[in-house]
């Protein structure tokens, strides 16, 4: 019940459903006949998105937390851990589509850097969800059809979150040095998580969304839902941060 209330309550404070509970309450003033009051918080929040869906303001959002750790240097390591993402089980499409984008990502830096270390192994960790079949497990399937002997893979999948995938890796990889993969943007919450758990990690950040030739022209100040995503991503792990330091 914990856990669904903390993702309830996550997901009600991203940036569209917190918008669009402040636009009621704005409708709700003006009906009230506090017109100023209500006009002013509509367009408050309309004025948010528009700046939010503008990729000059979202990549510097994205920044200070994707570039805060550098890229994996070919530091020694016993293991890698690569933390869930998320998947999609269906027996109608090939095993390349049957990690999201996030997975997908996570695990081919996982492995790439599995290759350079022979004897290390590979520790996959995530829930089912909604699915059959776990997150871990979906990943696996994958790295064994990129060739990887299934001796190698460690699964953990009943870890909901990077707290609890924390928790786990701390007891069975104790003591061992362990390349930490995530996504860039939520590397920092994860290096915070698994230090407070008593691990010492090499951080492997990928997937980065703010990476690139800065676009400030004028097709960086159009509109885009693309940019809304980011901005919400970025706004979760903001939170997500400042809750793990609050809770911890």
């Amino acid at each position: 019940m914990a856990f669904f209330l903390k993702k309830l309550v996550g997901a009600l404070l991203m940036p569209l459903p917190l918008g669009f509970m402040l636009l009621a309450l704005g409708a709700v003033l003006v009906w009230r006949r506090w017109h100023k009051c209500g006009w002013v918080l509509i367009g408050g929040v309309l004025c948010a998105w528009f700046m939010l869906s503008l990729s000059p303001v979202v990549r510097p959002l994205m920044a200070p937390l994707e570039f805060r750790y550098p890229a994996y240097a070919s530091q020694k390591v016993d293991a890698v851990v690569v933390l869930g993402g998320y998947h999609r089980s269906d027996a109608r499409i090939p095993l390349s589509s049957l990690l999201s984008s996030t997975s997908l990502n996570r695990l081919l830096e996982g492995v790439l850097i599995l290759h350079q270390h022979p004897s290390a192994r590979l520790a996959l960790s995530g829930y089912s969800g909604n699915d059959a079949m776990s997150n871990a497990r979906a990943m696996a399937q994958v790295a064994e059809g990129l060739g990887l002997a299934p001796s190698r893979i460690m699964l953990a999948e009943g870890p909901k979150d990077t707290a609890e995938e924390a928790a786990h890796w701390a007891k069975v990889l104790r003591g061992q040095r362990v390349a930490l993969v995530t996504s860039a943007l939520h590397m920092p919450r994860a290096v915070y998580l698994f230090e407070q758990a008593g691990m010492r990690v090499v951080p492997a950040p990928t997937r980065y969304l703010s990476a690139g030739p800065s676009d400030y022209d004028w097709r960086g100040w159009v509109p885009s839902a693309h940019n809304l995503e980011y901005a919400r991503q970025a706004w979760h792990e903001y939170l997500g941060l400042l809750w793990a330091r609050i809770n911890t």
